[in-house]
């Protein structure tokens, strides 16, 4: 889909009307950034004119500006460019087929003046575009697709066409490919591939994944059951493969020739028609060559560059959206004979150049494919541990083949190898991997640039923060939980919620998660912290609504229902206890009405919990009302309490038969629960209570009445 959307997009482009507006939307800057540098290649002297037209002579020009932040004036910037390199204004020689203005995201992390600036600006496009004869394509993502429509509606009525490309962020870099396009730009407007990292945020789903971890805390003698969701990592990209162990110093075997040809052809076979047809040309001459290249009983540099072309096709595809098992095996076994045959000896390495064979690159690649291969489904959680092993191993041998001047490279494999230490975690040495994780992070901090690379230094401190969270559940609770904290604050200072909404919330979301588990430990009366947290997750509520993001919001509601619980408990003032509870009641009661229209794989936090949390606090509420208060009300809590206990049990019943703990614990509470319908109405209130008993738990309960 999206190799479609580029042939449209230059299509249009080449077609060399004047004053064109085009607009192209990429949350994936990766992607992004491989698409303008396909451009500026594409259609730099590649617009194809007869022998009759008085032109032919003529070169084509199609220039990438990045966006002047201290003026951001698209057109102005235009002009600019052409009085600084006044030998395109000849027309006779040059032609200027269009501008393509990139880094308009970054505008996210100026102040509010610069951005309505820009705004501004945009209104005045009827007016600017009367200075300028060439079309412009402005490079934005979603957030900003959204914020023009509704600010700039001037600009947006004289858009010429909008071209959407899709693609999850991913760290996988692009390697650079030459360029026709004559040295005519000056390194501010000149564009050079940038590594950008799972942008909040995604992206498909522009928030990050929330992972599913549940700490069961006891309050007392009221045992709550506290399913809160732990912060969410920032998601790098996804790849997948296992391979056997290669032999060592022999030729490539013809079986495994034989064995990628049949992988290829697996993947071509899921396609159809032109598709089908074109994957096949592409694919075959790859495998044809190396196939003749093979024969040589010496390995040559054009059989490594075989094999990486092959492993590249497939990269490419896995960053456009097309990902499958099969194409990213396929790449790493390409890429794995790539490193075989350089490293097999001093010889070998002799041959290539870096421009030839980028190893760091490639290392890199291989390690996030093995990543994504950790993260298929349909991997076992042996295969999934392998994978990452593989997958640390090889970023730290990229990591081994830096130079000191390349900090962003660095940075970004740093980035990754935190995530992968993350993941193994959850498999083995908990402690162990998550204090590696945490070291990454750091690390990777102090190599990024917090101007140039804004929202990737933002989502590697919501990554920090997330590291440090989860190893406060392993050793050193406080010091590391408010090492979250820490980088949470710092990452939300990156974020402007009406440019990204949803990862400045969920950042919020999970400030209030390490908040609330500070407060957990804390010897004295924490309510401090439990309001800190209160007041993240109703920040994070005003962009996390049940329309925008649901089962965001059932996820931060929970929260919240959780922590006015347990705020209630610090007071010993009756009326204030009362109070909170009720706001618990609300909280929990909105998460579970978004949740009820999901199907449970799809929550992050246990909706029978839930149910039995309501109960809870609308019993707190009777045990805490004084003798004057409505026998009315405190009979209609009651009933409620007895009513969210039978629909945890009834759920637990129906769904998890292995729930024994859970459902005798609900039992026990509508035990208490029908006691106290006896203490305070007697025997009638009893009554009230059993007649609401389904028959089948009915015996059980009346034995332990």
């Amino acid at each position: 889909m999206n190799w479609q959307i580029y042939q449209r997009l230059k299509q249009a482009l080449s077609l060399n009307l004047r004053r064109q507006i085009f607009i192209a939307v990429c949350d994936n800057q990766q992607l992004r950034n491989n698409l303008v540098e396909n451009l500026e290649v594409d259609l730099t002297n590649t617009i194809d004119y007869t022998e009759k037209t008085p032109n032919n002579n003529k070169n084509i020009l199609f220039v990438t500006l990045n966006l002047n932040l201290n003026n951001p004036n698209p057109v102005t910037q235009i002009n600019q460019w052409f009085t600084e390199n006044p030998e395109y204004k000849k027309t006779q020689e040059y032609q200027i087929l269009g501008f393509q203005i990139i880094g308009i995201e970054s505008l996210t992390k100026q102040p509010s003046t610069v951005q309505w600036s820009f705004i501004s600006n945009l209104k005045k496009i009827e007016t600017n575009l009367s200075t300028l004869e060439s079309s412009i394509l402005l490079w934005i993502n979603r957030p900003w697709l959204n914020t023009i429509k509704k600010s700039a509606p001037e600009f947006w009525h004289w858009h010429t066409g909008i071209f959407e490309f899709e693609g999850d962020p991913t760290p996988i870099a692009p390697r650079k490919n030459k360029s026709s396009l004559p040295n005519q730009q000056t390194s501010k407007s000149s564009l050079s591939p940038k590594i950008s990292p799972p942008s909040i945020n995604t992206v498909r789903p522009l928030m990050a994944l929330e992972q599913k971890s549940y700490t069961t805390i006891d309050v007392e003698s009221k045992n709550l059951t506290v399913h809160l969701l732990p912060p969410a990592p920032q998601k790098l990209p996804e790849l997948p493969i296992g391979i056997d162990q290669e032999p060592e110093n022999t030729p490539l075997p013809k079986w495994e020739l034989v064995e990628l040809a049949n992988l290829v052809w697996s993947e071509i076979s899921r396609k159809s028609g032109e598709e089908k047809t074109s994957l096949e040309k592409q694919q075959f001459q790859i495998l044809k060559q190396i196939q003749d290249l093979n024969k040589s009983k010496y390995p040559s540099p054009e059989l490594a560059i075989a094999y990486q072309a092959l492993g590249d096709f497939h990269r490419d595809r896995v960053l456009a959206g097309e990902v499958s098992e099969q194409s990213l095996i396929i790449a790493i076994r390409a890429y794995e004979m790539v490193i075989e045959w350089t490293f097999e000896d001093a010889g070998n390495m002799s041959q290539f150049s870096p421009s030839q064979i980028p190893v760091l690159d490639i290392l890199n690649d291989l390690a996030t494919l093995y990543w994504m291969l950790s993260r298929q489904i349909k991997s076992s959680k042996s295969d999934s541990l392998v994978y990452l092993e593989r997958s640390i191993i090889l970023y730290q041998m990229a990591i081994g083949e830096i130079n000191p001047s390349q900090e962003e490279t660095y940075a970004r494999l740093q980035k990754n190898l935190g995530l992968a230490y993350g993941d193994l975690a959850n498999y083995q040495e908990a402690e162990k991997n998550w204090q590696k994780s945490v070291m990454a992070y750091q690390e990777a901090t102090l190599y990024l640039d917090k101007v140039t690379h804004t929202q990737d230094y933002a989502s590697t401190l919501n990554n920090l923060g997330t590291a440090y969270w989860n190893l406060a559940q392993h050793t050193q609770a406080v010091a590391h939980l408010q090492g979250a904290i820490s980088a949470y604050t710092e990452a939300i200072d990156y974020f402007t919620p009406e440019i990204e909404p949803l990862n400045y919330a969920m950042i919020q979301n999970n400030l209030g998660i390490a908040y609330w588990n500070l407060a957990q430990f804390q010897q004295q009366p924490s309510e401090t912290l439990m309001l800190k947290a209160i007041d993240a997750y109703l920040e994070a509520l005003k962009y996390r609504t049940p329309e925008i993001a649901p089962l965001a919001c059932a996820a931060t509601k929970n929260n919240l229902g959780t922590t006015y619980w347990h705020l209630a408990k610090q007071f010993e003032e009756h009326q204030i206890r009362s109070q909170l509870f009720h706001q618990a009641i609300a909280a929990y009661s909105e998460a579970v009405n978004i949740a009820q229209h999901f199907s449970p794989s799809e929550l992050t936090f246990d909706l029978l919990t839930a149910y039995n949390n309501i109960g809870l606090a609308y019993y707190q509420i009777v045990i805490e009302a004084n003798i004057t208060s409505d026998k009315d009300s405190q009979m209609s809590n009651l009933e409620s309490a007895l009513n969210y206990y039978l629909l945890a049990y009834t759920g637990w019943q129906q769904t998890n038969i292995d729930a024994v703990e859970e459902k005798e614990t609900t039992v026990n509470y509508l035990v208490r629960t029908i006691r106290t319908f006896y203490n305070k109405y007697g025997i009638q209130g009893q009554n009230v209570a059993l007649a609401k008993i389904p028959s089948n738990l009915l015996p059980k309960i009346l034995t332990m009445l």
